[in-house]
């Protein structure tokens, strides 16, 4: 015997268990279909690791002139074995990298690298400012 609390409308199974517990329906989202993946666990984990990529794109747009890019990737895998489809779920989070600063160099002939210009004199060579040489006494 069936009633309007065991079979909804559309025929997509039973709204209630045998025991009066609801049983969810078929997804009609994006967002419900996620959020029934390993039993909301992968909602759970993605959120989280989302919003530690909020705060890592706002200490980085912070400490690098107010800009930042992230990137959260998504990877739903399927197979499908007869009425029965098994779904496998990764995410991937990519935070800001910090800047770093880019180096000038040339190359010479043999295509080795260089800091100075092949074929140009330098007007001073590499000095030693380590502080080796005895200090003198200004007095």
């Amino acid at each position: 015997m069936t009633d309007e609390n065991t079979l909804p409308a559309g025929g997509d199974g039973p709204s209630r268990a045998v025991d009066g517990g609801r049983v969810p329906g078929a997804c009609n989202t994006l967002a419900e279909f996620i959020r029934s993946l390993e039993d909301g666990q992968f909602d759970a984990d993605c959120y989280e690791k989302l919003k530690g990529l909020s705060a890592a794109m706002n200490d980085h747009a912070w400490n690098n002139g107010g800009k930042a890019k992230g990137k959260v990737t998504i990877t739903l895998d399927f197979i499908q074995e007869g009425t029965v489809v098994e779904i496998k779920s990764a995410f991937k989070v990519v935070e800001p990298v910090d800047r770093r600063p880019k180096s000038v160099m040339w190359t010479t002939e043999d295509h080795r690298f260089t800091r100075t210009r092949p074929g140009q004199r330098e007007l001073f060579g590499i000095r030693d400012v380590s502080g080796g040489a005895s200090a003198r006494d200004v007095g």
